[in-house]
């Protein structure tokens, strides 16, 4: 396996979907996987479906890009497995084949040889396809337009700049995951701009913001800092805040 799904190089968010890469040949499997990364997605290389479930088990890929013939599975049978968007590449070139392989759930095919170039384009193809399902990430009462670029708190604009903006959807994907420095500034920042100490800055300055709309904030708030790892979203700290204003809200309403 050549990297995990959550720290690989890769451009800003814009572009941090995630894509695994199976394929039994090694120098094929880095080439591939390379080639995805210069358009800034996270990337992994497995070489059989137990390695893919075991890279997938926190994390499910946006896209799997895998042979059709696996050692130990089918690509159709992994990527029903991992419930995510499949490209699947194929030696056969048949018509037919290439029919009963769509009929058959692939999201697409590419027939071998292919085009580095033709495959990524086809992996941004179906990407655009799946992100117009997700313009939106709801977490508790906070929710996050992906497009429009846009915060709000129960149903409140949060005034965020786009740096902060970028932060917040980097550690949002998913929530709870500790995210690195070296990651954040892979995801949130331009390439080569900044450096661990902006990090830091801007998470204090994200919380704040955060705090100010009415979320906790401080170290036991729900962006966390984890000692010699980095920063995640705390879903425990969202979900006790949310149980802390519904009670709040009951007693209120209780009063005569």
């Amino acid at each position: 396996m050549e990297s995990n799904l959550g720290a690989t190089e890769h451009t800003p968010l814009t572009s941090a979907a995630r894509i695994l890469v199976l394929e039994a040949h090694p120098a094929l499997r880095v080439v591939l996987a390379q080639r995805l990364r210069q358009d800034g997605y996270l990337t992994a290389g497995v070489s059989t479906a137990h390695q893919a479930m075991h890279v997938c088990a926190n994390e499910k890929p946006d896209l799997l890009v895998t042979t059709e013939l696996l050692e130990d599975s089918t690509g159709l049978r992994l990527a029903e497995s991992l419930g995510c968007c499949a490209l699947i590449l194929t030696a056969r070139t048949a018509t037919e084949a290439v029919v009963d392989l769509l009929d058959s759930g692939a999201d697409d095919v590419l027939c071998k040889p292919f085009g580095l170039e033709e495959l990524a384009a086809r992996c941004r193809a179906l990407l655009r396809r799946t992100n117009s399902l997700k313009e939106r990430v709801s977490v508790g009462p906070l929710d996050v337009h992906l497009l429009l670029r846009r915060v709000t708190l129960r149903d409140q604009p949060v005034e965020l700049s786009p740096r902060e903006f970028a932060l917040l959807c980097a550690l949002l994907m998913p929530p709870g995951i500790t995210r690195s420095r070296q990651e954040l500034l892979r995801m949130a920042w331009p390439p080569h701009s900044g450096g661990p100490r902006s990090v830091d800055t801007q998470v204090l300055t994200l919380r704040r913001k955060l705090e100010q709309a009415g979320l906790l904030g401080g170290e036991s708030g729900v962006i966390q800092t984890v000692r010699q790892q980095g920063y995640r979203f705390s879903l425990d700290g969202l979900n006790h805040q949310v149980m802390e204003t519904n009670l709040h809200k009951s007693s209120a309403e209780a009063r005569p």
